[in-house]
């Protein structure tokens, strides 16, 4: 019968080698691997390393208190043998051994002595040959009193098309694409007028009014956009040629309702213009989509279900808007929030049996109750196993295995949005696949646009008259984008991750 605490005590003996020997020594330019694993008394490894041809060895014990004759073998074939936890009789266990005996802590003093043989004649080391020639672009980390302002510093350097000329030339090297100098200057001038025009709509909100916030913002997106697109390598070559995509429309349409009102009023996607042509560098397979705009909302139902939303169906999707869409609009959030449940899950990387973990239970919320656990099949990702469990409050808890065999971690399977306002929210998507936060903003903003320019009397009604419970939505979400796409921008216009917090925070 297989022991299965000793299999335990091996898979620990392999993570604190990684960690606290293997590690180290590949950081100080070793080459080291487990060379022997052995399960005699509570088990051991052997791990070899090597460096400028000097080789040494390390035996690693699972505890001090193991049998002397394990402790001679082991001198015979390392040069430092190792135990973890706490000295337990070491003296008298050891009675015999020459080699040294250290805990596990200690091993950086054996490291320092086994560098110091190899350090080479000036005490100069080659630790690894570093491939300079394709640069890597790492995640920018910036620290703010007012994280916004870092974010628009940035985004007005791209304003000189000098520095975006540089960026989309680095860009390229990184994705391996060919550019020419002639393309590397057009899409630079490209980048650097959308990005001017982009700025100039996100003028600062205190100097306009709703309607005025509203079409800025949109346009100001729509020239991100551009930006977007112009600056990845395999992206438009020109400004005109976005220009031209644009004279096809948009891409969306609006529709009213049946009650010609907020909650109903309806935006789709279209084949043709702007959006579906943005849409195709976001999603492996096309958005869903229809030819034409129907006519009238019976229209809808000959539609594919997933060509169309209302706009309640929409801001269902900003999961920063938390409890006040719950106070305006009736139906479930398209969003939960999702926590992870290490009560459910096993303690360790590996499992007794020296496996790897291949599902991990999390929780998925719904603080505001409304949804029900079929409307979870819904939702994007390897989800199984979904269960309602008590919360002990009015939200709702659903208890879910998210598989991941090619991951180590749940949360690198799923599309999970988070921003200084909401963490790992889990969104449903747009237009079949589309999972983008930015986007979706956009098609709000592109709803929002067609109310104030093309239907004045109900946009009325929404600032001061009988729909104005709309009009704190809206300018909260208007605050959202203010806050959020700039940041989600810079980020797919530099193909850099962005993050950026305030000094003295948990994460500065």
């Amino acid at each position: 019968m297989r022991d299965h605490g000793l299999q335990m005590r091996l898979n620990i003996l392999r993570q604190d080698a990684e960690n606290s020997v293997l590690a180290p020594l590949r950081t100080h330019g070793w080459e080291a691997t487990i060379e022997r694993e052995d399960e005699e008394g509570d088990g051991q490894l052997v791990i070899a390393a090597t460096r400028q041809d000097v080789t040494r060895r390390a035996a690693l014990l699972f505890s001090s208190g193991t049998d002397n004759r394990i402790y001679k073998r082991l001198e015979s074939e390392a040069d430092v043998i190792l135990y973890r936890g706490e000295p337990y009789m070491v003296q008298s266990f050891t009675a015999g051994v020459t080699k040294p005996v250290k805990a596990l802590g200690d091993f950086h003093l054996i490291l320092v002595d086994w560098n110091r043989a190899t350090s080479g004649k000036l005490g100069i080391t080659q630790v690894m040959d570093e491939d300079t020639t394709t640069p890597t672009l790492e995640p920018r980390r910036f620290l703010s009193e007012t994280p916004i302002d870092a974010i628009w510093a940035r985004l007005s350097q791209l304003r000189s098309a000098t520095l975006a000329r540089k960026m989309i030339a680095q860009r390229a090297l990184i994705d391996h694409a060919t550019l020419d100098a002639d393309d590397i200057s057009t899409k630079g001038e490209g980048v650097a007028f959308a990005v001017r025009n982009a700025i100039d709509y996100f003028a600062p909100k205190e100097a306009h009014n709703v309607s005025q916030r509203v079409l800025n913002l949109y346009y100001g997106s729509l020239s991100f956009a551009f930006a977007e697109l112009l600056a990845s390598p395999k992206g438009a070559r020109t400004l005109a040629e976005l220009e031209g995509a644009t004279k096809q429309g948009h891409g969306l349409y609006t529709l009213d309702g049946p009650h010609e009102g907020v909650a109903d009023f309806t935006v789709g996607a279209l084949k043709s213009g702007f959006f579906s042509r943005w849409a195709k560098t976001m999603v492996a397979t096309s958005i869903v989509s229809v030819d034409q705009k129907p006519k009238k909302p019976d229209d809808l139902a000959a539609l594919p279900a997933d060509s169309w939303f209302t706009l309640e169906q929409l801001f269902a999707r900003i999961p920063e808007l938390g409890d006040i869409y719950v106070d305006v609009f009736d139906g479930p959030p398209a969003w939960l929030g999702a926590i992870y449940q290490p009560d459910l899950n096993q303690r360790s990387a590996f499992n007794a049996s020296g496996e790897k973990a291949t599902a991990s239970y999390i929780l998925l919320v719904d603080s505001s109750g409304r949804s029900k656990a079929e409307d979870l099949q819904a939702f994007p990702g390897p989800l199984r196993e979904i269960t309602q469990v008590a919360s002990g409050r009015n939200a709702r808890h659903f208890r879910v295995a998210v598989d991941h065999p090619g991951a180590q971690y749940w949360h690198e399977v799923l599309p999970l949005h988070s921003s200084p306002f909401q963490r790992n929210a889990l969104t449903l998507p747009l237009f079949g696949a589309l999972q983008e936060y930015r986007a979706t903003c956009v098609v709000i903003l592109y709803a929002l646009s067609i109310l104030v320019r093309y239907r004045p009397s109900l946009w009325r009604r929404i600032q001061e008259g009988d729909l104005d419970q709309f009009r704190a939505l809206i300018e909260t979400f208007l605050t959202i984008v203010e806050r959020m796409l700039p940041q989600q921008f810079l980020e797919t216009i530099t193909g850099q991750p962005i993050s950026v917090h305030q000094p003295g925070s948990f994460y500065s």
